[in-house]
């Protein structure tokens, strides 16, 4: 028994005691006002002279944030969309995320590069599933326990694929919230820069996030 205990325990303050020597840096994020390098800024502005941006910037029920912020500085290089796929004619804009974290509604919008394409030459479906997991996730962790969750479940119906140099908007809805469980659904689709314009429907998903039972013993770590 004993034996048994110590094989269960160990791992777990040895992690324990391997993230509370790490530097303070990294332990605890930094969400300062740093601006990214090479932001599309005529991108930027088209999206703010939507209506819909308009709106949503307005109400203020809704969290409003760029993408990178929402995370530590010193893990910007390893995050998708604005560390390893962000640059000229990729990801070319800090996504802008609107969020309703009392009822788990997320917008957020993003901008699709050249560079971003598959052999058919449009956007590659492994971007749309980054976003949507990403996405969806977000609209889901502020009601964990915790605010700390994994993906369990990610179901996506591709509809259409998006041409590069598209600007397209994610809207997530949390379906589904008990206990450590949370079903988000959402759908990504072009944004229309102009009223002649009909937004193209890309993929609709489902995902499932949970926290594992032993987030609970790290939930005052700022990862």
């Amino acid at each position: 028994m004993f034996r048994s205990l110590v094989r269960k325990t160990t791992p777990l303050l040895a992690f324990g005691v391997g993230i509370a020597a790490f530097p303070k840096d990294w332990r605890k994020g930094q969400f300062g006002d740093k601006k990214l390098l090479v932001i599309n800024d005529s991108v930027l502005e088209q999206i703010r002279s939507t209506d819909r941006y308009k709106q949503l910037v307005n109400d203020p029920n809704l969290k409003h944030y760029n993408s990178s912020h929402a995370f530590p500085d010193q893990h910007h290089k390893n995050y998708v969309n604005t560390g390893l796929l962000f640059g000229p004619d990729l990801m070319e804009i800090d996504p802008i995320v609107f969020l309703d974290e009392k009822n788990g509604e997320l917008t957020s919008f993003y901008h699709l590069g050249d560079k971003l394409i598959s052999q058919d030459g449009q956007i590659h479906n492994g971007i749309v599933s980054t976003i949507l997991d990403e996405g969806l996730c977000s609209a889901g962790f502020p009601l964990l326990p915790s605010k700390k969750g994994v993906t369990a479940s990610l179901l996506i119906d591709f509809k259409n694929q998006a041409p590069p140099q598209s600007t397209v908007v994610l809207h997530a809805k949390v379906k589904e919230a008990k206990g450590r469980k949370v079903v988000i659904e959402g759908y990504l689709e072009t944004l229309p820069l102009n009223k002649s314009e009909t937004p193209l429907l890309i993929a609709e998903s489902k995902c499932v996030l949970v926290e594992p039972k032993w987030f609970k013993y790290f939930a005052w770590l700022q990862v």
